[in-house]
């Protein structure tokens, strides 16, 4: 075994879109790194690096934080402990956010949600972030915990607060507005004992003993910010791609049954969490590298989503691809407690966005960069309703396409055809079908043949070179299924 290669990598460092997909490329390249920042730790950000860690953690605990750096003794419920003690904290979601309870709930986030899109579409689009990728959660939450809408007004600008400190101070002062604002919702609970989630946690018991005062104030704060946080970030990276991929939007416009594999491909993309810190308790051999007990280790879930190990032309949105194994939710005990909650608030929104006209991008996006070195997701996303049918089939304005590929185990020979990039509809191509089978991808028209005699590789060739846009592109020995 080897010492791992040391890399400046910092996760609070990343700004924009651009530095985090090239510091992710890089790290994947070196495999197991060591970074000097924030005291030193270690970097897993393959997919088989980050799962054999998620697969083990007795090795890999959370019991010492899951932030780097880990500034003080302050824990977040559940997720920086492990068991005995994870298991009541982690029921004291689980309990609530049940499949029965989310199935319940299904009918009042069918009407939320068409409120909110419904107005939304009345003004001709806006602000998908504030308008409609924050008020869902938001609402959820007062109905789910019985926080007050004046509270849940205030968790954004608190949160956003706490990301900017959580590298430099304590968890506990850097959340010291979001525990006084719980602690204001616990003080009115105990007075007006509403029938709601909150007046329930007053009263229970965890181990056989009341829960405490400072329980309840961590697992309310729980419920806050990642109550919002995820599902915010999560439709929004939802929407980037559904406005900005005219062709694959028309897919699902066109074929709603598409819907649940198209949110698992947006989860898959975007990753809203992308990174998560573990402590090891022994040495520990991953690929190669020995990584010593008592070491902090940082598991890059969105590094992991994106290796083209695990995931075909990985840094393509595929709404044909199988996005299963991704990591968007964590694995193993530490899964995300909320994510068919995530999911079914994601599945509900294209549900209903497919029933209005296209939507499409107002301007330019804002990405951002992470958020307390661990959130991802439009800070600014301006949308509109498109007036003209054809204008949510094709978006005149994009200058460079995200091809995407339907292949098939036997193919051998593909050849691309971006339609987005082509002036002249494909018709150098489709005038021979007789050459090719057809499959349309999301946005491109894969010509797909098993065998090629010399004539026909020489005419594709000439067809690649003499395409005035370069909207042709040939693939040799591709094998995918």
């Amino acid at each position: 075994m080897s010492a791992a290669a040391t890399c400046p990598f910092d996760h609070h460092a990343l700004g924009d879109e651009v530095s985090i997909r090239r510091s992710y490329d890089r790290l994947r390249a070196e495999g197991v790194v060591r970074s000097p920042e924030h005291g030193g730790f270690y970097v897993l950000s393959r997919h088989a690096d980050v799962m054999a860690a998620l697969r083990d953690p007795a090795t890999f605990v959370s019991g010492r934080g899951t932030r780097i750096p880990a500034i003080g003794e302050d824990k977040a419920i559940p997720l920086d402990y492990d068991p005995p003690r994870h298991s009541g904290y982690r029921a004291l979601f689980t309990d609530r956010i049940s499949p029965e309870t989310v199935r319940d709930m299904t009918p009042g986030l069918t009407a939320l949600v068409g409120e909110l899109l419904d107005a939304f579409l009345a003004r001709g689009g806006g602000e998908w972030v504030a308008e409609v990728g924050l008020a869902l959660p938001l609402k959820v939450l007062e109905h789910l915990v019985g926080f007050s809408a004046e509270t849940v007004s205030r968790f954004r600008v608190i949160t956003e607060e706490s990301w900017r400190d959580i590298a430099s101070m304590p968890l506990d002062e850097a959340r010291s507005g979001m525990r006084e604002l719980v602690r204001q919702e616990v003080a009115r609970h105990r007075g007006t004992r509403p029938q709601d989630y909150i007046t329930q946690l007053l009263d229970r018991e965890i181990d056989g003993r009341p829960i405490t005062d400072d329980e309840i104030e961590r697992t309310l704060m729980t419920f806050a910010i990642a109550g919002h946080e995820t599902t915010m970030n999560a439709s929004g990276w939802l929407l980037h791609l559904y406005a900005g991929d005219p062709r694959s939007q028309a897919r699902i416009r066109a074929d709603p049954s598409l819907i649940p594999q198209y949110v698992e491909e947006a989860l898959r993309f975007g990753t809203p969490v992308q990174t998560l810190g573990r402590y090891t308790t022994r040495d520990v051999d991953v690929d190669g590298v020995t990584i010593p007990a008592g070491s902090r280790v940082l598991l890059v879930y969105a590094a992991a989503n994106h290796d083209p190990a695990r995931f075909d032309h990985a840094d393509e949105f595929d709404v044909d691809r199988s996005a299963a194994g991704h990591l968007t939710f964590g694995f193993g005990r530490h899964q995300c407690a909320g994510a068919l909650l995530a999911r079914t608030e994601l599945r509900l929104l294209l549900e209903k966005l497919v029933t209005l006209p296209a939507i499409v991008p107002a301007g330019e996006a804002d990405l951002g960069g992470l958020m307390g070195g661990t959130h991802h997701g439009p800070r600014s996303l301006p949308l509109r309703f498109a007036t003209d049918p054809a204008e949510g089939a094709r978006d005149p304005h994009r200058e460079e396409a995200t091809p995407t590929l339907v292949r098939s185990s036997s193919t051998t020979e593909v050849l691309e055809l971006d339609l987005d990039r082509c002036s002249g509809y494909g018709n150098c191509v489709f005038a021979a079908p007789a050459l090719f089978d057809l499959d349309l991808g999301s946005n491109v028209a894969v010509l797909v043949k098993d065998t090629w005699d010399e004539g026909e590789r020489a005419a594709v060739a000439a067809a690649v070179g003499d395409c005035p846009a370069h909207a042709l592109r040939l693939r040799d020995r591709e094998h995918r299924a």
